[in-house]
């Protein structure tokens, strides 16, 4: 997520002549949205106490006659949630289904998991299918899950995270069984938290079924603060579908991992899954545009099918205001690009075109950031212009805010930054996972260097100003290193983990030279790919020469420069 916030030097606006930017450079822009500059050279987010809303449940059978059982203090336990720092809560009803027993002469379990290695999928698969009514902005879903034990040892619970249950009334849960005959399981929805347990163990080298329905009413995307969130939420033209689905959560040291909710930063630590989802949409207008990520086996009047493997989730957004128009980046990736009306600007009695512009920045973003650290994964990466504030990076496709579009003035404006930073989350965050909580700056401080390493390569002009208006402006203080629950504003977190972190970055590359530098980057998301990785992983890349090399730098910006295994 590429956050902001106010900078005092206001938003940088083309001046004078139409067709000539802020730094002097002349451009055309025409009726298809092609930007021809001149001199552009390429170089290389529950009471005070809090209200528990769950559910205990035993397995289910498929016996005609059941009788209700009284919940026990041993039936289900509370669960654990992963602590964190102090952190301010809300309450948060969750609408689940009433407690139910199995009979007691029930003692055969189904047959429920699978240990065929040759069934074994690589990774946990997610098949989702949706009935989505566009003018309500709600939604029904069925998701099955194939979730195949990799951890080392054996579980009898299965915990998932459903970000949704953050927004009050969105996210009604209604069944959840287990098995492709449907065996009820007994499940308890603490928070964002949902547990399931296992009527047998489920060993490593095995898999187990899970099938959840559950409808969602999307929320209206806020004002000020809570805007932020907008890429859960629909505006008067836009619904946009961000961490909408369940996801597995992550294990970790021994636990499943839920992270508090904040307003500041991502709290998100997600494994790589497979999604084949089908969107079924009613009740929108013919001029219906659907911005997903992955292959689109079919599609007819009122379906889209994707398919996205390795993802870390699967983002939609739709309106049927929007514009298109694509490009091919050097790699051949394919950049569809989704604005609206706005993104032209009248001026001088002609418009400006700063759709044309960030869909130019955004191909050449993806081909410098594949060679420079490794091949784009898919296809088709989807740029969605934003009904809210600033940018957001998900699964093959990226929000930027509406207004950086409106508000264009060439390259000294945010437009080309926020696209540019969001695009490399494809790398530091899609393709190398971290744990957004504890650990923002693995995936922040490298983003926002990506940014530099933009305008180093195409605009090295500017490379002094964006020093200064971007970071040195600002004034940034705070450790590197700290986690999301440290800060107490938006701006401090800024600053710190993303200001201070970028800094900690370009002298991270002064201490290695820039070819080793650059050497450290490629390992680091060649090796990082596909999994959640830790601080320790970052530096163990380096060797004990080059570790020794960056301690002023590292004991300069981190609260915890020494925490590191060197392999």
């Amino acid at each position: 997520m590429a956050i902001i916030g106010h900078h005092r030097r206001g938003w940088q606006i083309c001046s004078g002549i139409i067709g000539r930017d802020s730094i002097g450079q002349a451009y055309i822009g025409n009726e298809d949205r092609t930007v021809y500059y001149v001199g552009m050279n390429r170089l290389p987010h529950f009471f005070t106490l809090i209200l528990l809303v769950f559910v205990t449940a035993c397995s289910l059978t498929t016996q005609a006659q059941q009788s209700p059982a009284q919940p026990t203090t041993t039936a289900m336990p509370l669960l654990p949630v992963t602590p964190v720092p102090t952190v301010d809560r809300q309450p948060h009803p969750v609408p689940t289904t009433s407690p139910e027993a199995v009979s007691p002469e029930t003692t055969a379990v189904p047959d429920i998991i699978t240990c065929d290695p040759a069934l074994l999928p690589a990774r946990t698969q997610h098949t989702v299918t949706v009935d989505l009514d566009y003018a309500a902005h709600s939604l029904t879903g069925e998701q099955v899950v194939q979730y195949p034990n990799q951890t080392g040892e054996p579980l009898n619970q299965i915990v998932l995270n459903i970000e949704p249950v953050r927004w009050d009334g969105a996210f009604s849960l209604e069944t959840v069984t287990l098995g492709a005959d449907g065996l009820g399981v007994g499940y308890e929805l603490l928070g964002r938290r949902l547990r399931m347990d296992l009527p047998q163990a489920l060993e490593t080298g095995c898999s187990v079924r899970l099938r959840l329905t559950f409808t969602i009413h999307v929320p209206p995307i806020g004002e000020g603060q809570d805007g932020f969130q907008g890429y859960f939420g629909y505006s008067w033209r836009q619904l946009n579908l961000g961490h909408w689905l369940p996801t597995v959560a992550a294990r970790m040291d021994g636990d499943w991992v839920t992270r508090d909710a904040l307003d500041i930063g991502e709290q998100d630590v997600l494994e790589s899954a497979d999604w084949d989802v089908t969107l079924h949409i009613h009740n929108a207008p013919e001029s219906l545009r659907v911005a997903a990520p992955g292959d689109i086996l079919e599609t007819g009047p009122e379906s889209w099918h994707f398919m996205l493997p390795a993802a870390r989730e699967f983002p939609v957004s739709m309106s049927d205001q929007f514009i298109y128009a694509s490009g091919e980046a050097d790699d051949g990736t394919l950049v569809e690009l989704y604005t609206f009306d706005d993104a032209l600007i009248p001026a001088g009695g002609g418009v400006i075109d700063s759709a044309a512009y960030a869909l130019d920045v955004a191909t050449k973003a993806v081909g410098l950031y594949s060679e420079l650290f490794g091949d784009y994964p898919y296809d088709r990466l989807e740029v969605v212009q934003a009904d809210f504030p600033d940018g957001m990076e998900l699964s093959g496709l990226v929000f930027v805010g509406g207004g950086y579009f409106r508000n264009f003035g060439g390259p000294t404006s945010y437009l080309m930054m926020i696209t540019v930073h969001e695009i490399s989350h494809q790398w530091w965050y899609a393709r190398v996972g971290s744990d957004q909580a504890f650990s923002p700056w693995l995936d922040e401080s490298l983003a926002t260097y990506s940014e530099y390493v933009f305008v180093e390569e195409y605009y090295p002009g500017l490379k002094d100003w964006w020093w200064e208006f971007r970071v040195d402006s600002l004034s940034p203080e705070g450790y590197v290193d700290d986690p999301v629950y440290k800060f107490k504003t938006r701006r401090a977190y800024i600053n710190a983990v993303y200001l201070r972190g970028v800094r900690m970055i370009r002298d991270l590359r002064a201490d290695l030279g820039t070819d080793a530098f650059f050497e450290w980057l490629r390992r680091y998301a060649d090796e990082g790919a596909g999994q959640i990785v830790t601080p320790d992983f970052f530096w163990s890349l380096l060797t004990p020469d080059q570790f020794a090399t960056t301690e002023a730098t590292r004991s300069r910006y981190m609260r915890q420069p020494q925490i590191v295994q060197i392999r």
